[in-house]
């Protein structure tokens, strides 16, 4: 027993050390890599979140089609709708649900709607006075469907995510992390965090880049997924959304095979 739990620890102290390599040489093939002007944008696409607010007054409104899908199983957002409002220069408020698809092997065809997700990001150093931007983000997930439960469309219980956001210039290069805590009802409590960096290859086209990962408040069960994407510029107030990525671990841990995201956002 004593031997079985000894080499459990090695192997999710090997799963940290290689998520943390692989982070490492993720940002150094960035910085040697994109173009002069760079710079980093979490948020949708991505699942890394930023210090940016939409700005006093101003609507930032995401509608998507999302994909997640492990080996026998794909649940499919359709849409699924992200609404963002600027209250004041530094305060964002986050209302998002999405309505639900879920296919899996052998099994018919169901569909709900999803949890609901309310934040506020409150940006509190900005990059022109500080050097870097910071912001904190809580965000609590809600169940508001209980037929969505039973047909395994979302899981029982709520989450309370309390993270924090930092981005900053390192010369021709803009990184922007984010470090969290989530409180989950039924569950063990789980560690959040997330690295961007993305590049403009012209006025319309930046490209976007992140690794980002949950474990358990111990940093067992270790979850990196790699993701990649970009946002088309439209016009003034419509862009183009996209990405995809996947687990770094194998399949047979139940890990995501793929993730994929497309959308539009209004900005107004």
């Amino acid at each position: 027993m004593i031997n079985r739990i000894a080499g459990s620890q090695e192997l999710t102290t090997a799963q940290v050390m290689r998520s943390l390599v692989l982070l490492l040489f993720f940002v150094a093939v960035c910085v040697t890599a994109l173009p002069p002007r760079v710079v980093a944008q979490g948020g949708p696409p991505l699942i890394t979140d930023d210090p940016e607010t939409p700005g006093n007054g101003h609507w930032e409104i995401n509608v998507a089609w999302t994909l997640s899908q492990k080996q026998s199983r794909r649940l499919f957002g359709i849409p699924l709708l992200d609404v963002n409002y600027g209250f004041g220069e530094h305060i964002q408020l986050k209302a998002e649900v999405p309505w639900l698809g879920l296919r899996e092997r052998g099994a018919r065809t169901q569909s709900g709607i999803g949890s609901a997700n309310f934040g506020v990001k409150w940006r509190f150093l900005d990059k022109d006075r500080h050097g870097f931007a910071m912001s904190t983000y809580p965000q609590l997930e809600i169940r508001i469907s209980a037929s969505s439960v039973r047909r395994g469309l979302i899981e029982q219980g709520g989450e309370l995510l309390l993270p924090v956001e930092i981005s900053r210039e390192l010369g021709p290069v803009t990184i922007n992390g984010e470090l969290g805590y989530q409180v989950v009802q039924r569950d063990k409590d789980e560690v959040l965090y997330g690295l961007v960096v993305g590049g403009e290859i012209n006025k319309r086209l930046g490209l976007v880049g992140e690794i980002h990962g949950t474990a358990k408040r111990i940093f067992a069960d270790n979850e990196p997924i790699v993701n990649v994407g970009g946002r088309f510029k439209l016009s003034k107030h419509y862009t183009l959304l996209f990405s995809t990525g996947r687990s770094l671990r194998r399949a047979v841990t139940g890990q995501p095979t793929l993730l994929a995201y497309v959308g539009c956002q209004f900005n107004f």
